[in-house]
């Protein structure tokens, strides 16, 4: 612009210079102008489409959800949306990355950096959506698995049962893991191990809650009663009482160490559980911010009667 400034100013019409050099300034601002507006709606128009794109994206895995339905291999995908969308609005805009119009790039990467915080805080909605889902599923198919082997307890030893109980619970952790690892979002720094921990933690919970759990209670009860129901001859009648205890070990740790041992003589039987998470902030939580006992003893009185 200075260049044709001065070319104004040399001009043989000197008398009407001042007039050129005014015409040459108000084109220059006109078409600064103009070029900064095209600008700031190309960056509206690339936000704007790839907002709506991942918009769409988004409320489709939502409804999924919301109807307690897993969204399959959500972690690969999510990841892929959220960079694909990301580097498309990059290469819409790149071209004013490094432009002096400071206000213009300010306004780029601010729109960049909404568009990204939007689309990772439905990714995590979504996350916690379906690790609740997750949780759910896993609890309910262990309940399921002990119910019916409770069925046949009966004609099991105590040390079978305890076998039965400790294969059911690893299974479901296999189950959830390789379930969750599909959902994490490394991405997003959420990743499976904290997840797996505390789902093994509510997994021992519900194993030990388990003989006292209304379903296990209706189950004994049939069971007894179907057992009183038959025809018995005098000299079957009999009285046979046991004490089950099971009992529950929590030492310091974070969860990564865990088992089961039984001991059983006649009617008597004692289940011992050891898993040191309490530690743990996912444990500890589940207390109401305490830690958990060291040491948790259910007595379980077992009446055999024959009339």
């Amino acid at each position: 612009m200075s260049t044709a400034v001065a070319a104004g100013v040399r001009s043989p019409l000197s008398q009407t210079s001042e007039n050129v050099v005014s015409a040459i300034t108000q084109a220059y601002s006109t078409t600064t102008s103009t070029d900064t507006t095209t600008s700031t709606l190309l960056c509206d128009d690339s936000y704007t489409r790839h907002s709506r794109s991942s918009r769409a994206k988004l409320s489709a895995w939502k409804r999924r959800a919301d109807r307690s339905l897993l969204i399959d291999q959500f972690g690969p995908q999510a990841t892929a949306l959220l960079q694909n969308t990301l580097d498309g609005y990059d290469k819409d805009t790149f071209f004013l990355s490094g432009d002096s119009d400071t206000a213009l790039a300010k306004h780029r990467l601010e729109l960049r950096s909404t568009l990204k915080d939007r689309i990772e805080t439905q990714l995590r909605e979504l996350f916690a959506l379906q690790l609740a889902i997750l949780e759910k599923s896993t609890l309910k198919k262990l309940n399921s698995k002990l119910l019916s082997q409770l069925q046949s307890s009966g004609k099991k030893s105590p040390e079978v049962e305890l076998q039965e109980n400790a294969s059911a619970v690893r299974t479901a952790e296999f189950a959830f893991e390789s379930t969750i690892t599909d959902l994490e979002l490394p991405i997003l720094s959420i990743t499976k191990e904290k997840y797996i921990q505390a789902m093994s933690a509510k997994l021992n919970d519900a194993l030990v809650a388990f003989p006292d759990s209304p379903p296990a209670v209706v189950k004994n009860m049939k069971q007894v009663q179907s057992m009183a129901s038959r025809d018995k001859k005098p000299t079957e009648r009999s009285l046979d009482a046991g004490l089950s205890l099971v009992a529950m070990i929590r030492p310091d740790g974070f969860g990564n160490l865990q088992g089961f041992a039984g001991y059983s003589m006649g009617a008597n039987s004692v289940t011992v559980g050891v898993h040191n998470d309490a530690d743990a902030p996912e444990t500890i939580s589940q207390f109401g911010g305490s830690r958990p006992p060291f040491l948790r003893v259910q007595p379980k009185l077992n009446l055999d009667i024959e009339l």
